[in-house]
């Protein structure tokens, strides 16, 4: 999963003075004054020292990504936000991955916010459906981006490990312990093959296979 999301940015939500919008239909849909509300409590919590968007910016960015994107399901750069949403939501249910407080208020913020039945963007609208979603996750991302990292690191070693083992990776005691354990036997057995590659006919014992047992 590309977890960069600067290859896909969202169009910018330029700043506009709060009582100064011009804008607040998308197409024939207006933007409901609640949700609204509920969309810059989440905006202002994530980022406290910075603007909220405004509606009249958030109205130009879907317009602009619906003229980008016509005829797509859904717009690239919000679809990859949503991927994300969904890997954030699934660390943060994560037993063997407990997250401090400062990360998993935030993530809760966002998943609440995306659960509820009125959108500030209706999901249904094809090529923006869930822009708003995807604006709170590029509000969250500066603080979530490397933990989110780590957490797939995690999923994929457990993987690994469990298949060792035989078990499902749930089955497997497995947790940040052993999956430091595991990121230093992989990195140091990478290390030996790339060695070995630079020096072919040199002698050297072969690489175990690196498991970490509970």
């Amino acid at each position: 999963m590309n977890l960069n999301i600067a290859t896909l940015p969202l169009p910018s939500l330029r700043e506009v003075r709060p009582g100064h919008g011009r804008r607040s239909r998308i197409g024939n849909i207006d933007l409901n004054h609640l949700a609204l509300r509920q969309f810059r409590n989440v905006a202002e919590f994530l980022q406290p020292s910075s603007p909220v968007p405004d509606r009249d910016a958030i109205v130009s960015s879907a317009r602009q990504l619906d003229r980008q994107y016509s005829g797509m399901h859904r717009a690239p750069c919000i679809q990859m936000r949503l991927r994300c949403l969904t890997a954030l939501r699934a660390m943060s249910k994560e037993p063997e991955w407990p997250l401090q407080a400062n990360l998993r208020q935030p993530i809760e913020r966002i998943v609440d916010y995306a659960a509820k039945a009125q959108h500030l963007i209706p999901q249904r609208l094809p090529v923006i459906g869930g822009l708003d979603d995807a604006i709170l996750v590029d509000l969250a991302w500066p603080a979530l981006r490397f933990e989110l990292d780590d957490y797939l690191s995690f999923r994929r070693l457990r993987a690994v490990e469990a298949q060792l083992c035989g078990l499902h990776p749930r089955e497997l005691r497995f947790g940040r312990a052993q999956w430091l354990e595991s990121l230093a036997a992989e990195a140091a057995m990478l290390h030996r093959v790339r060695r070995r590659a630079r020096s072919p006919y040199e002698t050297a014992p072969s690489a175990a296979m690196f498991r970490v047992h509970g």
